[in-house]
């Protein structure tokens, strides 16, 4: 009954309601009607949801090193969905690279990092990459940006031989750009804030930051704490964070957030894990990863059985919590998470 009543309201007035439900919610009730289900291919549904406000990011978390198994957390709801991942070529294994405003790329090594992917893992749209014109051997960093307005995107990839590229999707090609600043770190998802995609560098213990409407590429000398082991930058409300871990003898003691004081290029201790969650998370000398998008971090012990803790960090609350258990059966999480990457769930991301 209650069915029959929302599918007899006007059309406009239904889209503008599921526009403004949790992405989980809206799946769900796609099953009340035919004309709900097809929502999503609806331009006037889709334009009503890209003026919603951002949702929570999801963490899309992969179990096998194959990539072909996972779950995805929603923060929003507290819980673990197990939607189907993007069907990618079956052939070869693709890693997750970079994530920007409900888009996904995946790269592939094969004779080098030739070719990538993107993907909308909610609709799950997909288009493989032309190859690239010079393919790195090694991977430094990938970044991605997209323009809401136009729904277009760059993905930016640099890798050895100071090999820098930038694909265009307005154009669907790729272009060799200026020359890259020596010294980057091992590989590492690039971070976008302010209209620069920064990317960890070693030599001098800082950043490189690459202006995306110039082009141009700079260098930001920061040096991290004695002693601390990086794991990820995070951008939130424009502003830089890092987190990691401080070591002794080799072994992670504290888990903190450190902040990049623009002004000083100082890296500033502005939270660390509460000592009681610390020694849970870290027993038995765990090293631990983390992925983050906007204001949330996920933290996990890298191949952890399945009862191992997993914990979120809101950056702008200040607040760690635990994650309830991942939802897929026993035998699908026996090595536990092994890597994963955040992104914001938007069913308007076109590929």
């Amino acid at each position: 009954m209650r069915a029959n009543i929302w599918c007899n309201l006007p059309e406009h007035l239904v889209e503008r309601i599921l526009t403004r439900l949790p992405v989980a919610c809206f799946f769900r009730f796609r099953s009340v009607c035919k004309g709900w289900y097809n929502l999503i291919h609806s331009s006037t549904f889709l334009q009503a949801y890209s003026e919603s406000p951002a949702q929570e990011p999801w963490f899309l978390m992969f179990t096998d090193d194959h990539y072909r198994d996972g779950s995805t957390f929603d923060p929003s709801l507290n819980k673990w969905h197990h939607i189907p991942l993007p069907s990618l070529p079956q052939k070869e294994t693709f890693f997750p690279a970079a994530a920007a405003g409900g888009l996904v790329c995946f790269g592939c090594y094969a004779d080098g990092w030739k070719t990538f992917v993107v993907c909308n893992p909610l609709t799950k749209a997909c288009r493989q990459l032309p190859p690239m014109l010079n393919p790195p051997f090694r991977l430094y960093t990938v970044g991605m940006v997209v323009d809401r307005d136009t729904k277009s995107y760059k993905v930016l990839v640099a890798g050895n031989c100071e090999i820098y590229e930038v694909y265009d999707s307005a154009i669907n090609c790729w272009k060799k750009t200026c020359i890259l600043p020596p010294g980057f770190y091992r590989w590492h998802h690039g971070i976008l804030c302010n209209g620069f995609l920064y990317s960890r560098r070693f030599q001098f213990d800082g950043l490189v930051a690459y202006d995306i409407q110039q082009g141009v590429w700079s260098q930001i000398q920061a040096p991290m704490p004695h002693a601390f082991d990086y794991h990820a930058l995070v951008e939130c409300q424009g502003r830089i964070f890092t987190v990691g871990g401080l070591l002794k003898n080799d072994i992670t003691k504290r888990v903190c957030i450190l902040e990049l004081e623009r002004t000083r290029l100082e890296w500033i201790e502005v939270d660390t894990m509460p000592s009681i969650l610390c020694e849970e998370f870290l027993k038995d000398g765990a090293s631990f990863s983390c992925t983050g998008y906007s204001d949330l971090v996920m933290l996990y012990i890298t191949g952890g059985f399945r009862d191992r803790l997993v914990l979120l960090y809101d950056l702008s609350k200040k607040l760690w919590r635990r994650l309830p258990r991942c939802s897929l059966p026993d035998e699908r999480m026996r090595e536990g998470l092994l890597d994963g990457i955040s992104f914001e769930p938007r069913l308007d991301a076109v590929v």
